[in-house]
């Protein structure tokens, strides 16, 4: 009588090394793509999150300008604002425009103290209050 495993033939049962060693760089390698596809979107989630905020910043900002009905002087000014919870810091540019009744105002807003890290700007123009009075 044969021995067994010579009779059932020299089947192979299983996985090589080899093998195990090709799925495991295989999977690896996936995962890493994964984990850095998850990394850039919440980086740009928090970016588009504080562009946001930054376009809400100046958008109030321009709306305080019209409520308040006041001239605004030529030049450049800084305020700042919290939204949110953040401080942000803002740039006006006032600048005369051909027509007398009109000014450009450049409006940027920052996210740092030093004025360094530009997140929105916006141009409007903005009419002389007493312009806007009809005859």
């Amino acid at each position: 009588m044969k021995p067994y495993h010579l009779i059932a033939g020299n089947k192979q049962q299983g996985f090589t090394l080899i093998e195990i060693i090709i799925a495991l760089v295989v999977i690896a390698v996936a995962l890493g793509a994964v984990i850095a596809t998850t990394g850039n979107s919440f980086k740009h989630a928090a970016h588009i999150k504080d562009k946001t905020l930054a376009l809400w910043v100046a958008q109030n900002t321009i709306a305080e300008m019209t409520i308040a009905n006041q001239w605004p002087a030529n030049g450049t000014q800084s305020d700042n604002a919290m939204m949110a919870g953040k401080q942000w810091y803002i740039k006006r540019a006032i600048k005369v425009t051909p027509d007398s009744n009109i000014r450009r105002m450049d409006l940027s807003v920052y996210s740092d103290e030093k004025t360094q890290d530009k997140v929105v700007s916006l141009t409007t123009y903005l009419m002389k209050p007493q312009a806007l009075k009809t005859p």
